[in-house]
């Protein structure tokens, strides 16, 4: 079905989208206030802005995921109303969304059918061979040379893995303007490079426009031929990448000065061994592998996509089966049966996919904050004073963006659930923490504020394991660097002799001899 058309003009003088004066509510939160802009062909538009901005909000509205109350839109100068994803589809408009409409009891191929289904671009019965070769035409394309198995169910993929899957649903819209909602936040820096690469080749061949949405400085400069910037659901500057500076911009982002973000940290000498885990194998992704970490340390994991990191994490918190080792906590040696064992022994673990394992989406804010003292059993229950106090503390000091702490969770912005997801750990104050892509979806001045919080949880004497996908991140953070690759520990770097290329290296070589001859 086409989208319907509510007034006509058609004309190749105007642009390919305006937005004009679109207002959205949701509840007490007023996501967007009367935002006006365009979207020019053949346009790299970079959407961008704090944590519930109303960036989300309007991609969604533009590619007819959700409505809006009052304004208009208008492509390429008709006016349009979509009623859902299938008829901006038809006119041309796809969408990668930030969180995944995957299923996870599918396999990669299977899931990829589906789609082609769900747009009308196939009607027949494919055979399992002929979705195979599907699957591996759109890996192709987009330079992919990992090994890809279409057969494997979703739910074995890690959230970087399953990221690239959604991109490429996307790509495969064939979309004139394909919107991009933070299609890096779980890719490594060589999946980013391939990410681009087939952007600018989609833009060449296809005259593709792009819009993407990211927090990513570095990505925005890299990529992008326009800026436009959201902050509390209003425009606040419209720019052309290469007339602004990125002081320039953060400060139109957050309408505040940001320190600078790879400054932070305050090393100091490590104490007493506060976790140590031997010989931890929990299949192909993570095979023998160590850590020790120490009171005020930070421990980096490194590595590229499907490297074992999460997996190793994972196996040390006790959400996954241990296979063989085990993991120690002052002076007792044991395997964590379950996250709450791990937990008990003062043990946190931020996971990497804040929906499927962070939070409980319909349940309210102030409930979700507390997750982890319900896990802990009846002795940890609060009373509701208490725990009022527990939740205002935590939504103020991580300045998460809410109408009422009664509100669902879903309710938030992806960033400000994010911010849920760590808010929740403090809660428990333990001494150690499990950070897995703890500033995912995090814009420039909350990640500030997350670094800042990070630091002063390892002056305070806790003991952090910290994954993340960003090398700069990484580095600006970590005492000690372990390189993961293949499932295995590769290499270990202090931070004053690591560098982006010494840990990519590691990260991709066969072998570290490899590496240390070359």
């Amino acid at each position: 079905m086409s989208a319907v058309l509510l007034h006509s003009i058609g004309d190749d003088v105007y642009p390919l989208i305006e937005v004009k004066e679109i207002s959205k509510r949701f509840g007490g939160i007023q996501a967007l206030n009367n935002v006006s802009m365009t979207i020019e062909k053949g346009d790299t538009l970079a959407l961008v802005g704090e944590n519930g901005a109303g960036k989300s909000t309007l991609a969604k509205i533009i590619a007819g995921v959700q409505g809006y109350d009052s304004g208009e839109l208008l492509l390429e100068g008709r006016r349009v109303s979509f009623r859902d994803t299938n008829e901006a589809i038809d006119s041309g408009i796809g969408i990668v969304l930030q969180e995944f409409n995957l299923v996870p009891d599918l396999s990669i191929a299977e899931n990829l059918y589906l789609s082609d289904c769900a747009r009308g671009t196939t009607k027949t019965l494919l055979n399992r061979k002929d979705m195979r070769k599907r699957a591996l035409e759109l890996y192709s394309q987009i330079g992919w040379d990992l090994p890809v198995d279409p057969d494997i169910l979703v739910s074995n993929l890690s959230v970087a893995e399953q990221q690239i899957l959604e991109i490429l649903k996307g790509i495969a819209y064939e979309a004139r303007l394909l919107i991009l909602d933070e299609p890096t936040a779980a890719l490594s820096p060589r999946e980013v490079d391939k990410l681009f690469q087939l952007v600018r080749r989609l833009q060449k061949n296809h005259g593709t426009t792009v819009v993407f949405v990211t927090h990513k400085i570095e990505e925005i400069f890299e990529l992008s031929n326009r800026i436009v910037v959201l902050r509390d659901g209003e425009k606040t500057n419209d720019f052309v990448t290469a007339e602004t500076t990125p002081d320039e911009l953060i400060a139109s982002m957050v309408g505040r000065e940001i320190g600078d973000l790879f400054s932070i940290r305050k090393r100091r000498e490590p104490g007493e061994i506060l976790l140590q885990a031997q010989n931890v194998n929990n299949g192909p992704r993570c095979r023998g592998c160590d850590i020790t970490v120490r009171r005020g340390e930070i421990v980096g994991l490194s590595g590229l996509v499907g490297a074992g990191r999460t997996e190793f994490a994972r196996a040390i918190f006790g959400a996954d089966k241990l296979k063989e080792g085990a993991v120690s906590t002052g002076s007792r040696s044991q395997i964590f049966r379950s996250p709450r064992k791990a937990i008990q022994q003062g043990i946190g673990m931020l996971p990497e996919n804040r929906k499927s394992h962070g939070l409980i989406v319909n349940m309210s804010i102030q409930d979700n904050l507390l997750l982890a003292h319900y896990a802990l059993g009846s002795g940890m229950i609060l009373a509701k004073r208490e725990g009022d106090r527990i939740v205002r503390k935590r939504v103020d000091d991580l300045r998460i963006r809410i109408g009422e702490v009664s509100d669902p969770v879903d309710s938030l912005s992806g960033g400000n659930q994010q911010k849920v997801v760590f808010a929740k750990w403090l809660t428990l104050d333990p001494d150690i923490l499990i950070l897995d892509e703890p500033t995912r979806g995090i814009d420039i001045g909350a990640k500030y504020e997350i670094y800042t919080l990070i630091d002063q949880l390892v002056q305070e004497g806790k003991g952090i394991i910290l994954i993340s996908s960003e090398l700069p991140e990484i580095l600006a953070l970590s005492d000690r660097i372990l390189v993961m690759n293949s499932g295995t520990i590769v290499k270990e770097l202090d931070w004053s002799e690591a560098d982006e290329e010494k840990i990519i290296r590691y990260a991709s070589s066969a072998s570290t001899n490899e590496v240390e001859n070359s």
